[in-house]
């Protein structure tokens, strides 16, 4: 398998590119499927170089034909028109062609056969690697090779996608095959460019196939313009030629039209070719007209839906036909295509098509016997010819597309011309119904007349007995009868007769009552569904012989009754009497009379909805008053609610509502009453009133009232309304009714003012001068008005709350904001001085020790640098490893530094504890309280802790620092706080030098040289026994007076947001002034530098004096 391998020859990558170019361009320029597939086994079998290359396509029934190939010199026979029968090639390797799209290398002298799948068979998904796997290839299929001659073999499935089917599903079209007389091995990129080669086969195949639809659709809608045009052409079709034309197209040996009549005797037929003839029937036999053939070509339903033609490819093949088939033994006919003719699910008849039994004949590639399904490979494939005799033609899906179309075109074609047939009898008959008519319309114009007239009388007026006079006066005249009546039920079918036109020598039967006894159940409910009576001679009718009596004491003879309904009730009857005779009654008068019933329930309708409207419409205006009293009432409300929004002067808003809801409600007083706290809501006093002129006011007006505590107050608390129309009609209590009289009350409505669940007092609505019925509308207003009353009181209570608590409010966010500077500056002090003590401590520690080892070190160094000159002065001439490490290390260099070296760390360790003993003396941990302290050493040790920001003596923005010190005693402070003050003070001295430097830089200007003045000094004070004096002053840009004035104010800054929390002077203000009793003052001039003065007294009798000036 290795050597097969190794002999697989490699494919030319631009040889593949120029086969792939030329069967791509053959397809392009060609439309014919021959030419394409001719071509292409041609180049495949020159890019091969093998002995045949051939196209096999399947047929229908599994089995194939060589349709292409390509040989060379006739090494192999030609294959060519070949036919190879099913049994060739195993229904598994069938699948694995279609599902798998496998490809099939067979080698005879290794007996090897490879199979190289594209797809996973179980999913139809693409494989990701394509391989060649090989294995023994079956004995019978080295026999069939053998046979033909072939000793190599590569067979790759064509595959189409079939549109004919809903799915578009991939079919097995054929296969590519390529066959050497000699072994030969296919590589695999032999086998991938035969596989495009196939895959372009297909899209040819595509195109094809496209192409052959189009020109079938062609041809077939040329056949159906054909048909079309011999069939709709009238007066008369051309049934016959289109016939003729049509079992022509269809390749037909006859045919059938059959035209259907519900009278079997009235059905047509035409007819060409061969017919069939059942023995024993005459020539006016129809086989359309056998139960046997509609039971088979006509489903039992009678929907249209379910008529679908039918074909029979062999009629003797059929059970169910087996006793039509006599009727065609005298014919070749095998092949029967039926098509139901219909029109919009009307059944017309049939369309009929015959095909005779033909000879076929097979050229196969060698004798086979199918029966004996090829146990054993054929030893030849030498053509074989294979003659049948009367095989039947089956019927395509095309011929059935085509049939379904022409059958709709004769479908239409027979209807149009029934249509024209019944119209042509029609038109005939029309004729005869003129004159008829004419006279019909006539009465009818004069029906439509009157029903215009009743119809113009009904929208004209709403008068009931008006429109009905005229209905029953217009109806005597155009009928010319004797009377015409409206009777209408009264109770049950009792009556009485409304309406009356009677014409003169008769009796009038105005308003006259009839009870129901000879007025039938029956009869009434007939009347109800809408049943019209016409009696022509009542003494001949089935009345009963009470109602005959009856209608024979009205001298009627003929009468015609209609009833008049409402809906599903029936409201009356609308009666023509006939008194001189009898009469028939015709039935455009009975239409008439019911149209005019229709009118008078109309009337009657409209009569009754205009009544209906007028109280509608009163109603409505009394809603209308209501809506625009309830309007102005929100309006009121509306007024209050903005009052009580846009002032808390209760005063003011009890004013504005009082005064207000009196206009609105049109009363004579409405009044705040408030109780007294404490008094048990037995007194109280109206706090507002607005009052009409000429009644009694009672602003201020004490009321003293036990009954009102005692049995009203706990219900009113609950939110009791009190709505008393009429004092002297309402059983008030005595006292009560006193007090109301008191201020000339004869209606009043109470509603009480609750504020925080408690009563606060009564919203009070009199009326002096009259009784009045409070309206519902009235009581829910002002009780609206009582609860935005309520909201205003408390909201008036809540701001005189909220007004106390913010002078508390104030108060305390003083004393907080004291306390939280304090808490701050003793945190932040504490805390300073905890890091810096820590900081020195930690630091002192290291440095003594350095400090201290650094002089025994310059010793021992001095010591031993003498004791090596020694050496060298008395070994001049050391050995030679001795000679180069002193000189690796240079040691005359080490000698002459190390010394230096020591020198310097003893200096910076010297500067190391001065700057820890400044941290120290900062800090003053020690000294938490007042102690007697040297100013000047804290000063000292603040400059120290400064330095870095001073900078340098010789950088141009170096600031100079002049001390100017007086003898000063120790002074009791606290040292800590003190040195915070002189930090504090300094670095914004250094900050405000800064800062001008930097603007001056930005506009171009010299550098200020900075200056910082420290100045001290003993003076004395009548308040002290003395004090101290500290000025500390710059030469900085100064300040503003605005500004200068508020620097001691908690966290006013001048400095940008991040860079000062505005407490640093606000802090030393108080640990001068309040800590130590002294004073901090600033003076400042822009453009001259500040000044701060320190006075802090001293309080001690310690005279050790320090000064220094620098």
């Amino acid at each position: 398998m290795q050597e097969m391998q190794d002999l697989r020859p490699t494919v030319d990558r631009s040889g593949q590119e120029v086969l792939l170019h030329k069967i791509t361009t053959c397809i392009r320029q060609s439309l014919e499927l021959s030419e394409i597939l001719t071509a292409t086994v041609k180049e495949m079998r020159s890019f091969l170089n093998t002995d045949r290359v051939m196209i096999y396509r399947f047929h229908p029934d599994e089995s194939g034909e060589v349709i292409a190939e390509s040989i060379e010199r006739d090494r192999l026979p030609s294959l060519l028109g070949l036919n190879f029968p099913a049994d060739d090639i195993p229904p598994r390797a069938r699948e694995l062609f279609l599902k798998a799209r496998q490809r099939s290398i067979v080698d005879l002298d290794s007996e090897q056969i490879g199979s190289s799948p594209l797809d996973n068979p179980e999913t139809g998904l693409p494989l990701q690697a394509e391989d060649i796997r090989y294995r023994s290839v079956d004995p019978c299929h080295i026999a069939y090779l053998t046979a033909m001659g072939v000793k190599s073999s590569l067979v790759v499935p064509i595959l189409h996608q079939d549109a004919r089917t809903q799915t578009g599903e991939l079919m097995l079209w054929g296969l590519l095959v390529s066959h050497h007389a000699q072994p030969r091995i296919i590589a695999e990129s032999e086998l991938q460019v035969v596989q495009q080669v196939a895959d372009q086969v297909s899209i040819a195949i595509a195109q094809a196939e496209l192409l052959r639809q189009a020109r079938a659709q062609a041809a077939k809608e040329f056949s159906i313009n054909q048909i079309a045009t011999l069939l709709h052409t009238l007066p008369t079709l051309q049934l016959q030629a289109a016939l003729e034309r049509t079992v022509a197209i269809l390749q037909g040996s006859g045919g059938r039209l059959y035209t259907f009549a519900l009278d079997p005797t009235q059905a047509t037929i035409a007819t060409c070719g061969a017919q069939p003839q059942m023995p024993g029937q005459d020539q006016t036999w129809m086989i359309e007209q056998s139960p046997l053939w509609q039971q088979y070509f006509r489903p039992a339903e009678s929907k249209a839906e379910s008529w679908q033609q039918q074909s029979v490819t062999d009629l003797y093949k059929e059970p169910e036909l087996r006793v039509l088939a006599p009727a065609f033994r005298g014919t070749l006919i095998r092949g029967i295509l039926v098509v139901p003719l219909q029109y919009r699910q009307q059944f017309l008849g049939y369309l009929t098509v015959f095909r005779d039994a033909i000879d076929t004949a097979t050229l196969w590639a060698g004798q086979f016997d199918s029966d004996q399904r090829q146990f054993q490979p054929r030893n030849s494939f030498e053509a074989w010819q294979e003659l049948k005799q009367g095989q039947a033609l089956p019927w395509t899906p095309e011929d059935w597309e085509l049939a379904a179309a022409l059958g709709e075109h004769f479908s239409m074609a027979i209807q149009q011309q029934q249509l024209y047939q019944q119209i042509h009898g029609l038109n005939i008959s029309l004729e005869l119904q003129v004159q008829q008519r004419t006279q019909e319309l006539e009465q009818a114009l004069e029906s439509a007349r009157l029903l215009r007239q009743v119809s113009d009388q009904i929208r004209s007026t709403l008068n009931l007995p008006t429109i009905l006079q005229t209905i029953v006066r217009e109806v005597r005249g155009l009928l010319d009868t004797d009377r015409v009546v409206i009777y209408q039920f009264v109770r049950g079918w009792q009556g009485e007769i409304v309406v009356e036109e009677v014409a003169s020598g008769w009796q009038s039967i105005l308003h006259e009552k009839y009870a129901d006894e000879c007025f039938p159940t029956e009869h009434a409910s007939l009347y109800q569904r809408g049943r019209i009576r016409a009696i022509d001679h009542v003494k001949q009718s089935n009345l009963h012989p009470c109602h005959i009596e009856f209608l024979d004491n009205l001298q009627v003879q003929a009468n015609l009754v209609v009833p008049i309904r409402m809906g599903e009730q029936l409201w009356g009857l609308l009666i023509a009497h006939e008194c001189r005779g009898p009469r028939q009654w015709q039935a455009f008068e009975m239409e008439l009379l019911e149209q005019l019933a229709d009118q008078v329930a109309i009337a009657i309708q409209q009569a009754e909805l205009y009544e209906q409207s007028c109280a509608t419409a009163a109603m409505a205006t009394a809603q209308a008053k209501q809506i625009e009293q309830a309007a102005e009432q929100q309006k009121t409300l509306f007024e209050v609610i903005t009052k009580i929004r846009e002032s808390l002067d209760l005063q003011t808003i009890f004013q504005a509502t009082a005064r207000e809801v009196r206009q609105l409600l049109n009363v004579d007083r409405v009044g705040v009453f408030r109780f007294e706290p404490e008094s048990s809501y037995q007194d109280g006093v109206f706090v507002s009133e607005s009052v009409l002129p000429g009644f009694t006011s009672v602003l201020d007006r004490k009321v003293h009232d036990h009954c009102f505590g005692e049995q009203y107050a706990p219900y009113y608390r609950l939110g009791r309304i009190q709505a008393v129309a009429d004092l002297y009609a309402a059983n008030l209590s005595d006292c009560h009714l006193k007090i109301l009289e008191q201020f000339q009350v004869r209606a009043n409505l109470v509603v009480p003012l609750i504020q925080s669940d408690e009563l606060w007092g009564l919203l009070c609505v009199h009326q002096c001068s009259q009784p009045h019925a409070w309206t519902t509308s009235e009581i829910e207003f002002v009780t609206q008005i009582a609860a935005q009353l309520g909201v205003a009181i408390q909201q008036a209570e809540l701001l005189t709350q909220t007004q106390h608590q913010t002078v508390q409010l104030a108060q305390t966010l003083n004393e907080l904001q004291q306390t939280q500077t304090q808490l701050i500056q003793t945190e932040k002090m504490s805390s300073l001085g905890q890091l810096v003590a820590g900081v020195a401590h930690e630091i002192n520690n290291p440095v003594n020790f350095i400090y201290g080892n650094v002089n025994y070190v310059s010793e021992y160094t001095k010591e031993l640098l003498t004791l090596l000159h020694l050496y060298q002065q008395h070994y001049p001439n050391p050995e030679r490893p001795i000679q180069e490490y002193a000189e690796s290390i240079e040691l005359d260099f080490l000698a002459t530094d190390l010394p230096k070296m020591l020198a310097s760390m003893k200096v910076g360790t010297d500067r190391i504890r001065q700057i820890v003993l400044s941290l120290r003396n900062f800090s003053r941990l020690d000294q938490a309280e007042k102690k007697p302290v040297d100013v000047h050493e804290g000063i000292d040790s603040t400059l120290m802790i400064l330095q870095h920001r001073l900078k340098l003596a010789n950088d141009p923005t170096a600031i100079r620092v002049v001390k100017q010190y007086g003898l000063l005693p120790l002074a009791e402070c606290y040292a800590g706080q003190l040195n915070q003050v002189f930090m504090n003070i300094i670095s914004n001295a250094i900050d405000a030098i800064e800062n001008d430097n930097q603007q001056r830089l930005a506009q171009g200007l010299p550098f200020n040289p900075g200056l910082i003045k420290i100045e001290t000094e003993l003076m004395q004070s009548a308040s002290y026994a003395s004090q101290m004096l500290i000025r500390i002053s710059d030469n900085g840009p100064g300040m503003s007076e605005a500004v200068r004035s508020r620097i001691f104010d908690p966290f006013f800054t001048t400095k940008p947001v991040g860079q000062g929390t505005g407490l640093g002077l606000s802090i030393s203000y108080q640990i001068v002034v309040e800590k130590h009793g002294g004073m901090l003052k600033c003076t400042s001039q822009v453009g001259q530098g500040t000044e701060f003065l320190i006075e802090i007294p001293i309080r001690s009798g310690w005279t050790t004096p320090t000064g220094i000036a620098d």
